[in-house]
């Protein structure tokens, strides 16, 4: 058994020890009902996970060579909350990570037992800082955009998301053009969210991209508008009043 298996077996071990006494079958059907049946779940919310496994996340500090087979192995087991640990799992330890981590086992990740939950998590917790970290793979994130995988897509569209004023505009403006007109709903929404934030970003080029795209998908078209009402300028103090009495 290699250094890495043997970590991995020990990590999952001790996480299956430490979730099983929080496990509610009640509220597991419920949650596994809100997730459209992707998995079975455990029934532990994320509060609870987190607090049972941050011990155990301090303890047990990996090498770079440990992370993969620790969050495949997490990836394998049927629980949902096993994926979400390998989620907070990367978000911990992003920093191990290569960019081919990215081209080999992020798209895995991304494309299996996928769904919008774990797509997300894993895009907060590794697309955007990987790619942010290795701007070679800003040449990946086109070619997700370019396929015909929703999740992928989905990923590749929200690459830049929380980056605040690290954003490149440019490049936002142009992954929402390709996907403008795209009815999938999970596409649909994350052009809608980048718009959403290119609004607070750049109100300007938010309003151009508005005019200059009459394809925009309804779901986008939406969240495009919250982002220019919540960021349209308010009136100056007492131009209302001055307006009524003229």
């Amino acid at each position: 058994m290699s250094g890495a298996d043997a970590y991995a077996r020990t990590f999952v071990r001790d996480v299956q020890g430490s979730l099983a006494p929080h496990a509610d079958s009640v509220r597991a059907v419920a949650m596994r009902a809100y997730m459209k049946d992707v998995a079975p779940f455990l029934g532990i919310g994320a509060p609870i996970r987190r607090s049972a496994l941050r011990p155990l996340l301090r303890a047990l500090q990996p090498g770079a060579d440990d992370v993969v087979p620790t969050v495949r192995a997490l990836w394998g087991l049927h629980e949902r909350e096993y994926q979400y640990v390998a989620c907070d799992f990367l978000a911990q330890h992003e920093k191990l990570l290569s960019a081919s981590f990215l081209r080999t086992d992020l798209e895995f990740l991304l494309t299996t037992r996928a769904w919008w939950d774990t797509v997300d998590a894993l895009g907060t917790a590794v697309v955007t800082p990987l790619v942010a970290r290795h701007p070679q793979l800003v040449s990946d994130m086109w070619r997700w955009l370019a396929g015909d995988n929703i999740w992928l897509v989905r990923a590749a569209i929200q690459h830049q998301r929380g980056l605040k004023h690290a954003t490149d505009v440019e490049r936002l403006v142009g992954m929402c053009s390709q996907r403008a007109a795209d009815r999938e709903f999970f596409i649909a929404k994350a052009v809608g969210w980048a718009l959403r934030d290119l609004a607070h970003l750049n109100r300007p080029a938010a309003l151009a991209f508005g005019a200059a795209h009459d394809e925009l998908s309804p779901v986008a078209a939406r969240e495009l508008a919250r982002g220019l009402a919540a960021t349209e300028s308010p009136p100056k103090p007492g131009a209302r009043a001055k307006s009524a009495a003229t």
